[in-house]
């Protein structure tokens, strides 16, 4: 498990990483969403030990000394633009990882590559951007380590690339029991991967919760009310996070159990209505709203 309390990070007087407070449990994948600036890289790097707070602490399975080496072995940092040497192909990066990762698999590095049909002997260089997350994601899930610190892997890829490369997560996620914290400002690359999110803003955590656990919280009902029907009593409710009206039709989307909010939009006598399926970003929307945080601008 990933333990951080209280960290703290400014460069100069910006403050990047603001108390935050959060734990990462093992064997699961951890989305850190939030905008450009909003502290996820710089969180990323003191977690790997690139970078070293100012302050807070952070705890690896118990060990509090996270510089030491046995720790470093243990955690393979893929940064947004992942560094090779000029020249370098793909069998010569896994050797160079090989020195750093005892547990790195080689064969398994190839196997990976020829299922993807990445040339293992081809300068790195020559490689298109979509090529290049796949090899170095193959490197970093190859190392044998039991985290993975990815930064907006998925950022600038084209849909059938990021779906290749959720699949090859899918696949070591099930393989065996590793944790993964990834970096995206963009909710829909995590949403189907992810067993849990956090949002950070302004370099501060808003929230952290179970993915399961908000999409059972919040429920959105469509509904048409008979003729001159006030709602406003009902869009006024505290339970109430949104209520957009186009003409007799109303999007409800409320806070609570399903049985009692069904029972409570019953009692204004709808002529018709129905649950809806919500999206992953609309449960984070509603519920960010239903705490004053203006969501899109959090997330755009």
């Amino acid at each position: 498990m990933i333990e951080i309390n209280n960290l703290t990070k400014h460069f100069d007087s910006i403050c990047a990483v603001n108390d935050i407070s959060l734990n990462i449990p093992d064997g699961i994948m951890f989305g850190i969403l939030g905008t450009n600036g909003a502290g996820k890289t710089t969180l990323l790097r003191i977690l790997a030990g690139i970078l070293e707070a100012d302050s807070g602490t952070i705890c690896i399975d118990g060990e509090k000394q996270i510089y030491k080496r046995s720790c470093k072995e243990n955690l393979f940092f893929l940064p947004d633009t992942p560094y090779y040497f000029p020249n370098a192909t793909l069998e010569e990066m896994t050797e160079f990882y090989a020195g750093q990762y005892p547990e790195m698999d080689r064969p398994g590095v190839s196997g990976m590559a020829e299922s993807l049909d990445l040339d293992m002997h081809r300068p790195l260089r020559t490689f298109s951007k979509g090529m290049k997350r796949q090899a170095f994601l193959i490197l970093a899930l190859c190392a044998g380590t039991k985290y993975l610190l990815c930064d907006e892997v998925f950022d600038g890829l084209d849909p059938i690339v990021t779906e290749v490369m959720k699949n090859l997560f899918r696949r070591e996620m099930q393989e065996r029991r590793f944790t993964v914290a990834v970096a995206s400002h963009k909710l829909n690359d995590l949403e189907d991967i992810c067993g849990s999110i956090g949002i950070l803003h302004k370099g501060g955590l808003v929230t952290a919760r179970d993915m399961k656990e908000s999409a059972g919280e919040i429920h959105k009902y469509q509904c048409i009310f008979p003729e001159g029907t006030d709602i406003s009593p009902l869009s006024a409710r505290e339970e109430t996070v949104k209520c957009v009206c186009d003409g007799h039709f109303v999007t409800l989307v409320i806070k609570g159990e399903s049985q009692i909010t069904e029972a409570m939009i019953r009692t204004w006598n709808p002529v018709f209505f129905k649950e809806a399926p919500m999206t992953l970003e609309e449960t984070f929307i509603a519920e960010m709203e239903g705490k004053g945080y203006d969501i899109r601008k959090v997330l755009q």
